[in-house]
């Protein structure tokens, strides 16, 4: 066994029983319940505690955090981690992974809800609570075309106060000689162990067409956040925040 393999089996070990454990710095790989068949460690860990941090940074407090299209809860976690006052909701369509993220968040007791709905992220089916803070959501490419993520983004800025935040980690579309540019780094970057074979799941719709960076900042700005950055990136996936002010 390799030395790599040693240290996730390792990882692993110590994380049955007690549960996953958020690492104390954001470049710490996190260990998780994998999306990614027989891996165990979380590539996406630096980007969701980057965005828990990067809110933090601002000076704020927020006492609701909800997630929409949780799946284990990563991206929840990171926020429960670094804001211990704050109210998590873990927010999926259906219930399959409902058990895991219980695991997953055991030892927050009180803190965290769990709530069934939004399929396909749709805002207007009405999952998320009055008095959200922050809102996450992860792959929402998958489950809208332009359009609907168009909408999700008006809704999102609807619902958020003053101050609030946005946090989407999301694929983004190349034009074909950069999508086969990063797809032959993606195979550099899997075999050093510092990139996933597949960073969220694939297109549900096939008749969707993930959209490109640049039209997806631009439905969040035409939804009213005035500000919006590309907080981190690797290969097609990006963590885009914005703060409505």
């Amino acid at each position: 066994m390799g030395f790599r393999a040693i240290m996730a089996a390792a990882l692993l070990a110590g994380c049955v029983g007690a549960g996953p454990v958020m690492a104390a710095d954001a470049n710490v790989p996190v260990p998780f319940e994998p999306m990614n068949p027989g891996g165990h460690i979380d590539h996406l860990g630096e980007a969701r505690r980057l965005a828990a941090a990067i809110v933090a940074a601002d000076g704020t407090s927020p006492k609701s955090v909800v997630d929409v299209g949780s799946f284990t809860g990563e991206f929840l976690e990171a926020f429960m981690a670094q804001f211990p006052q704050a109210h998590g909701q873990w927010t999926e369509p259906v219930d399959n992974n409902q058990i895991n993220a219980q695991h997953r968040f055991a030892r927050y007791g009180d803190r965290l809800s769990y709530r069934i709905g939004c399929a396909s992220r749709d805002l207007s089916l009405g999952c998320v609570p009055d008095g959200v803070d922050v809102l996450l959501s992860s792959w929402l490419t998958i489950h809208q075309n332009l359009d609907g993520i168009r909408a999700f983004h008006k809704r999102a800025y609807a619902m958020l106060p003053s101050g609030g935040w946005i946090a989407v980690i999301d694929h983004t579309r190349a034009d074909p000689r950069w999508a086969a540019r990063l797809g032959k780094a993606r195979e550099t970057m899997i075999a050093l162990d510092l990139a996933a074979k597949q960073e969220g799941p694939p297109v549900h719709h096939p008749d969707f067409i993930t959209p490109s960076l640049e039209e997806q900042i631009a439905a969040m700005r035409e939804a009213g956040f005035g500000s919006v950055r590309v907080v981190w990136s690797r290969l097609d996936t990006v963590l885009m925040m914005a703060r409505k002010d």
